[in-house]
């Protein structure tokens, strides 16, 4: 059955919309030029530096209750994803109650680049107004740069500043949309391919705490809701949403979800709606998704869980069997991503008399319903998802990444002194899982199916 799924992702696809909704942001790549080519984009005026348009721009709007800013770094393969975004949250558009501001980004001579749109580059900024045609973007374009480095910290503070001055409100949700590849300091989100440059994980924090606090921080982007992340931004926002897997290219349902905040829905609500659209959206496409909304005034209570489950995984004499359970443990496109409750899970139930297993069971409490206020997980091709529950955690099956040190985790907790301890332990009836080569993206079929079968002999000989 497993092959057939992974024969069947091989599969040519034949239209726009099923080709970029089964591409991830992080996965390989599609040819959306040839896809798009029929496409019917407007040609604007070409500009040079910043411009701002009509006399009363300067004039800060009056307070709304939401303001949603979204950060679309385009400036690499994403391109033509960037403008089918904005197209849809056009079908929504600001309103009475709702501000929908954008900054778009785009450039030249990458992969998948498209002539749509006049084939602009550099990054403009709109406000998002209501338009039925999502072939056009026509919402009105306030600003525009000719050189802009989106992948700068503090480009995106500076942004955020800008559309909170120009367009106040009671409550605001900042979206930052891109690639995402979790916490390293040579990894991050908003990877612009021009200046080669990115926000790593530490930086992420920098902007936030310049930004000072939104409502909703939300990434529309791969692998970003990991307990590291989260600890970086917990002072800078009251709701986190994320996916701790990939995100197909379509990204998030923007024209589902936007009509909620335009009924001016609390923050908690909002953050739901988020999860619900995007499950709503995805899970009649059997793709492997996953979403989650955290709630951070619970994190005091899941850091103090979650330290006391630490001390007991450094005190616990059998580390061979926890690198076994944590290799079992579900994964994602970066392996080294590990969900955190189903660890748990497993140490609750082959220890529920140790102190591991009663601390594993409250760690577990401490994230279900309380950080985690919302999830939707699918598995490719085959339902729900029953072991992914909505937040990720660094755990590498082999060797520790020394930039790990430099995250606020690191600091502050003592995952770090366990992954070190744990960096070089073998699993029983698992040595050679870790020599099961990942063939990468663009893999071949009979390639996917060789690591296939070299994991599932390795898990097999456990039992």
């Amino acid at each position: 059955m497993l092959k057939k799924v992974i024969l069947s992702l091989a599969a040519a696809l034949i239209s726009f919309t099923s080709a970029f909704s089964q591409t991830d942001f992080d996965r390989g790549a599609v040819d959306f030029g040839e896809l798009m080519s029929a496409s019917d984009f407007p040609v604007p005026v070409p500009e040079k530096g910043l411009f701002n348009w009509g006399k009363d721009d300067d004039k800060p709007a009056e307070a709304k209750e939401w303001t949603v800013m979204v950060y679309l770094n385009g400036k690499n393969d994403l391109e033509v994803a960037g403008l089918y975004n904005v197209n849809k949250m056009e079908l929504v558009g600001s309103g009475n109650s709702l501000n929908i501001v954008a900054e778009l980004g785009r450039m030249n001579g990458q992969e998948n680049d498209v002539s749509f749109d006049g084939n602009w580059t550099g990054s403009r900024r709109y406000y998002v107004t209501k338009d039925s045609n999502e072939n056009k973007i026509k919402s009105k374009r306030l600003a525009s740069f000719d050189k802009a480095d989106m992948g700068d910290w503090k480009h995106l503070v500076e942004f955020v500043k800008w559309a909170q001055a120009r367009y106040p409100a009671r409550h605001y949700a900042l979206i930052i949309w891109n690639h995402g590849t979790g916490w390293t300091t040579s990894k991050g989100i908003s990877f612009d391919f021009q200046t080669d440059n990115h926000i790593s994980t530490p930086e992420l924090g920098n902007a936030m705490k310049e930004i000072g606090k939104v409502d909703i921080l939300a990434y529309d982007a791969c692998l970003m809701q990991m307990a590291e992340l989260l600890y970086e931004v917990k002072d800078y926002s009251d709701y986190v949403v994320g996916s701790e897997e990939t995100v197909p290219g379509l990204g998030f349902p923007y024209d589902a979800f936007l009509g909620g905040f335009a009924a001016s829905k609390s923050s908690g609500e909002l953050a739901s709606l988020m999860v619900s659209s995007y499950s709503n959206f995805y899970s009649s496409k059997g793709k492997k998704v996953t979403l989650s909304s955290a709630k951070i005034s619970a994190a005091g209570d899941f850091m103090a869980a979650f330290n006391d489950w630490t001390e007991a995984l450094l005190s616990f004499d059998k580390k061979p069997e926890l690198k076994k359970h944590s290799m079992l443990s579900a994964a994602y496109a970066e392996k080294d991503n590990k969900d955190l409750y189903d660890f748990a899970s497993r140490l609750a139930e082959a220890y529920p008399q140790q102190p591991l297993g009663v601390k594993s069971g409250a760690l577990m409490e401490a994230l279900t319903g309380k950080l985690i206020t919302a999830n939707t997980a699918y598995e490719e091709g085959s339902g729900s998802d029953e072991k992914s529950k909505g937040l990720a955690i660094y755990f590498p099956d082999k060797g520790y990444n020394q930039k790990y040190d430099s995250l606020a985790f690191s600091k502050d907790t003592k995952w770090d002194d366990f992954l070190k301890i744990m960096k070089d332990v073998s699993a029983p009836g698992l040595e050679f899982m870790s020599g099961c080569t990942d063939p990468g993206p663009n893999a071949s079929p009979e390639q996917l199916m060789a690591y296939v079968d070299c994991l599932t002999n390795a898990i097999n000989s456990i039992f």
